[in-house]
């Protein structure tokens, strides 16, 4: 049986969830709004009490409820962090290979890119450059530690100049899953020597405004990565 939500009574409580985002993002429950009475809910969706709470409980977690103790269920009015975070740590563990991971950062890799295209100012370029110059004389002199550093920096710096919150969130967690692997690898010269090159391609791709060499230039960038992908798919 379904009613006007779509509501079935199989996992009855993962449907409800679905359907109350589905309200909330269409805009049926605009942020901030008060929700519809228990009874009401309970009568529209023909669901049970238990199952309705569960499903708000659930809501709650995730940062898209809010229940205002002696007056109602409330939608949040603003993202709780933590709740965005579940979401795109969740979707990431979800993808079956690295080589799914490694086309996942290309493609933000390549938004990034050109978002700094129109965004970046003068002052973000400097920093940017700065960056590099840095992570070249911890090359030099074996600094590996600051190197990783730098690296990781480099990439967050140019997602600051994104400046958009919900991208920057998600693609910071995707960001995160590489930090060990920066922190590792990069005391291998021979997959890094090359670390500051492509940085400078970025960095010069953003500053000519070269939209037409996004896709190269993010590609190289990720060669040692793609060449350990094929390492462990050998073995």
């Amino acid at each position: 049986m379904q009613n006007n939500l779509g509501i079935t009574r199989k996992t009855i409580v993962d449907q409800i969830v679905e359907s109350m985002i589905h309200s909330v993002a269409s805009g049926r429950f605009p942020i901030g709004t008060k929700l519809p009475s228990e009874y009401e809910l309970m009568e529209e969706l023909r669901v049970s009490r238990n199952s309705l709470r569960e499903a708000v409980k659930t809501l709650v977690s995730m940062g898209i409820l809010e229940i205002k103790r002696g007056d109602g269920t409330y939608v949040c009015g603003q993202m709780n962090p933590s709740a965005l975070d579940t979401l795109v740590y969740g979707m990431i563990f979800d993808l079956s290979t690295s080589r799914e991971l490694v086309e996942l950062r290309e493609t933000f890799d390549q938004v990034i890119v050109r978002m700094a295209i129109s965004k970046a100012t003068g002052d973000d370029l400097d920093r940017l450059q700065s960056n590099i110059d840095e992570f070249r004389e911890c090359i030099r002199t074996r600094d590996y530690k600051n190197a990783a550093r730098l690296d990781y920096e480099f990439h967050t710096k140019l997602i600051e100049i994104m400046d958009n919150v919900f991208l920057r969130r998600i693609i910071r967690g995707v960001y995160q899953l590489f930090v060990h692997s920066i922190e590792k690898n990069i005391e291998t010269e021979e997959n890094f020597a090359l670390a500051d090159v492509y940085h400078q391609a970025m960095l010069d791709c953003i500053r000519n405004r070269d939209e037409s060499a996004v896709a190269k230039v993010v590609s190289d960038s990720l060669t040692s990565w793609k060449k350990n992908l094929q390492s462990e798919t050998r073995d």
